[in-house]
């Protein structure tokens, strides 16, 4: 009886948890309520579309059914609100049904990514090729500007490079092969040094081109982009190239946690009925992995209880993701098991 209690929920039913929505509004005889929450039901929608999916998937699936989003929404809550100078202003922290928000993308044929943050060592170089001269920190605009807005729709947070003026002089040494170089002496200062961008921006007479170094979980990539010419006095264009690029390394980093829901791949995992204290922790575990798209319990007798369980990865992505539970998995017979 136990057993069936606590076993035959779907995997997907915890939540995307979207916090910091901010929202104000006139404070009127108009004012609702109703029409404030439904404005941060749809606020947090977006951030979680841009933190999920890769750029080029946002008009597929970024809604403006009102309706649609509402049955998303599993809760919400009001963090903060207050009234001042005729105006309302509200935080709020909305969680949507994962299940619910993974059932939507599949029918659109868009796969997610984990939502993980992830915190970078940022480094940006700028050099402009006409004055023959190389600007770092204050004097570098991408460096005065990149963590300028708080923006919550991105997964990568920035550490900027510390102003060092020895940084400055190893640069300044290598800026002839500026792209060739891999700046161990300096990323290596940081505890951050395993997860890195730099990126170096070049100024000629008609264009900004850029060269960006990659490294984050050992996975590393160079790209380059280019953007036309403009002077920095103009706000708008700087905030537009800022907001190009970090959708840009978002994208890469989604991709990294990219799952594919067209892999199925069906396991059966024994476990030992007697243990009920390990049983009920493999299925808060079962719940959590996101690359487990759902599971039941197949059979189970005095000895074994079987689960039958559907992931979108492979089996060595899969038992990488138990090991992070400290649950060590064998296989005989196409059947896992638990190493205890």
């Amino acid at each position: 009886i136990y057993l069936f209690i606590f076993s035959t929920k779907n995997v997907l039913a915890n939540t995307y948890k979207i916090e910091n929505i901010e929202i104000s509004d006139e404070y009127n005889t108009n004012f609702d309520k109703d029409e404030i929450i439904e404005k941060a039901f749809e606020s947090a929608f977006k951030i979680l579309i841009r933190k999920i999916v890769e750029s080029k998937n946002y008009d597929l699936v970024n809604t403006q059914n009102l309706k649609l989003i509402k049955s998303f929404v599993e809760s919400f809550s009001v963090v903060d609100e207050k009234f001042e100078n005729n105006k309302y202003y509200g935080v709020f922290e909305i969680n949507f049904n994962k299940s619910k928000i993974l059932s939507y993308l599949r029918n659109k044929n868009v796969f997610h990514s984990r939502m993980i943050e992830k915190k970078v060592l940022f480094v940006p170089v700028f050099i402009n090729l006409d004055k023959e001269s190389l600007l770092l920190f204050g004097d570098n605009p991408f460096y005065k500007n990149w963590n300028l807005e708080n923006d919550n729709q991105f997964l990568l947070n920035y550490i900027l490079q510390n102003e060092d003026l020895e940084d400055y002089k190893l640069i300044q040494e290598r800026i002839n092969f500026i792209e060739n170089y891999d700046f161990e002496e300096i990323i290596s200062k940081y505890e951050l040094n395993q997860n890195f961008i730099i990126l170096i921006i070049f100024r000629d007479e008609k264009n900004f081109k850029t060269f960006s170094k990659i490294n984050i979980n050992s996975i590393k990539l160079n790209f380059k982009e280019e953007f036309e010419l403009f002077e920095f006095e103009d706000e708008d264009k700087l905030k537009k190239l800022i907001n190009f690029m970090k959708i840009r390394y978002d994208d890469e980093w989604k991709k990294i946690n990219l799952i594919n829901s067209s892999i199925k791949l069906n396991i059966q995992l024994n476990i030992d009925s007697r243990n009920i204290i390990l049983i009920e922790k493999i299925e808060n575990i079962l719940k959590e992995i996101e690359l487990i798209e759902k599971y039941k319990i197949g059979f189970f007798d005095s000895e074994i209880t079987s689960y039958f369980i559907l992931s979108n990865s492979t089996p060595d992505k899969l038992k990488n993701e138990f090991d992070k539970y400290n649950i060590k998995i064998s296989v005989e017979d196409n059947i896992w098991k638990l190493n205890e």
